[in-house]
């Protein structure tokens, strides 16, 4: 198998792409038990996914994979928006971190 695109997805994609595969035929051992991960960890709904993305790819300076990780693991403190970036090198502003944080809670809910 070739790999001819690369792109990060959500816990949520994952989880429905291997709803499809089970729905298709049965997975693979590693397939699923991934699914069985995924069904406890994914806490949004596709439609809630992609809406905060579309909030989320408003702040300019976010990539896809640090909106991909901030839907995964959903800070809910400047602290831990700070936490998450702690290692890239991606300077957030103070008002950047506060709209992430804001976000994050209208979806959480």
């Amino acid at each position: 198998m070739n790999v001819t695109n690369e792109e990060p997805i959500t816990m949520s994609e994952a989880k429905s792409i291997l709803e499809k595969r089970k729905k298709e035929g049965d997975l693979e051992y590693e397939q699923n038990v991934t699914y069985e991960y995924l069904k406890k960890m994914a806490k949004l709904s596709e439609k809630k996914v992609e809406e905060m993305r579309n909030e989320l790819q408003t702040i300019e300076i976010l990539k896809p994979r640090h909106i991909v990780k901030i839907i995964d693991i959903l800070p809910d403190t400047e602290e831990e928006v700070k936490l998450l970036f702690e290692k890239e090198m991606t300077n957030l502003k103070k008002d950047e971190i506060a709209k992430i944080v804001e976000i994050v809670k209208k979806f959480k809910k």
